[in-house]
């Protein structure tokens, strides 16, 4: 589990033994530079101005829950959303599938399963920004190639212009030779 530390996490719990528990653990082992707050409206607010790699949020959060959060940050930009909550129910882990979260955790949990959650969740997080990287690098040769090819196009319509006008004048000029000769 040897994550790179350029890594962001947005941890979002309003219990704050838990999050300093979790901030410690993912920290030491993932190298990751951790963001905690402890309502999800100061989550938007922060990963607005800076985008986390992946979040990990609490359910019952005063004001706005952790999954309209995720179906928030998810609108902003795709990323790994975790989800925990102290007393989870069948509809609240449906409502977590369907606002994206790749993860659902029940407290007390063990951080070891969390760790590897959210280093999974980085991994994710790598491969979607390698994908981005590669659509826009695709999408950067397709104008190009588009480009070049109009400039072509012109370069060959010009030339074809050039030849048929070439080729006019040959014709009047082999015309003009036979009436003279005529």
């Amino acid at each position: 589990m040897n994550t790179a530390s350029r890594h962001k996490i947005l941890l979002v719990d309003n219990e704050p033994q838990t999050a300093e528990i979790i901030v410690e653990v993912l920290v030491r082992h993932l190298d990751a530079q951790i963001t905690c707050v402890s309502t999800a409206e100061d989550a938007l607010d922060i990963d607005i101005l800076e985008p986390h790699d992946a979040v990990i949020a609490e359910v019952n959060l005063p004001m706005m829950s952790g999954i309209l959060l995720a179906e928030r940050i998810m609108e902003l930009r795709r990323r790994p959303v975790i989800l925990m909550s102290n007393d989870p129910n069948l509809a609240q882990a449906v409502a977590a599938i369907r606002a994206g979260a790749v993860d659902f955790f029940t407290k007390p949990f063990d951080v070891e399963c969390l760790l590897d959650a959210a280093d999974c969740a980085l991994r994710e997080a790598d491969e979607q920004h390698r994908r981005v990287q590669r659509h826009h690098r695709m999408r950067t040769l397709v104008r190009r190639v588009l480009r070049d090819r109009r400039e072509l196009n012109q370069r060959v319509d010009l030339i074809c212009r050039d030849l048929v006008g070439a080729h006019r004048r040959l014709v009047h000029r082999v015309i003009d030779r036979e009436k003279g000769l005529v």
